[in-house]
């Protein structure tokens, strides 16, 4: 176990969504290139949720992703359940929890959360779409391509901290 620690361009990220929620924008894209650590900075945004006793959700659209994000809180010694069906790692009672999209759908999406963090935001779901429009929670989509049609009807700010050619020139990136 560790803790998370970001880089420059992270904190910024997180800098960044914080002031957006200051002023009022309580739905955000995060937008950074693929390998940029997004999920990284989501690990560090729950840890936070997690000591001020937040309940969190992480939604994934591909069962692969539910495991992966899930070894990456392990990594951090950050609790967790899984919310996917059949899976070994369902506990309810932990405040943070991994979802599948497909199972929220089926069974529904808790609605008593403060943070909601929706991995590959791009890809919109409708049922999951629907609860974002309607939730009150802070919520943070997670893309490195936030172009999908009618993205703009959820989200209402976007933070975007660095480019792909950046992270190239200081070698986070090859």
């Amino acid at each position: 176990m560790s803790e998370v620690v970001l880089r420059d361009y992270q904190m910024a990220s997180v800098e960044g969504a914080r002031a957006g929620v200051a002023k009022g924008i309580r739905k955000q894209i995060l937008m950074a290139p693929a390998g940029a650590g997004k999920t990284e900075i989501a690990c560090f945004m729950l840890s936070e949720a997690n000591r001020k006793f937040s309940r969190s959700l992480f939604i994934v659209d591909r069962v692969v992703l539910v495991d992966q994000t899930s070894e990456r809180l392990d990594r951090y010694g950050i609790p967790h359940g899984v919310i996917q069906s059949g899976h070994w790692r369902w506990r309810p009672q932990e405040r943070i929890q991994v979802c599948s999209a497909q199972t929220l759908e089926r069974r529904g999406i808790p609605e008593d959360v403060s943070v909601v963090f929706v991995d590959e935001a791009h890809c919109m779901r409708k049922k999951v779409t629907d609860f974002l429009n309607s939730t009150d929670a802070v919520v943070i989509g997670l893309t490195a391509t936030p172009f999908t049609k009618g993205i703009g009807t959820v989200y209402g700010g976007m933070v975007n901290v660095t480019t792909t050619n950046e992270l190239i020139a200081r070698g986070y990136l090859s």
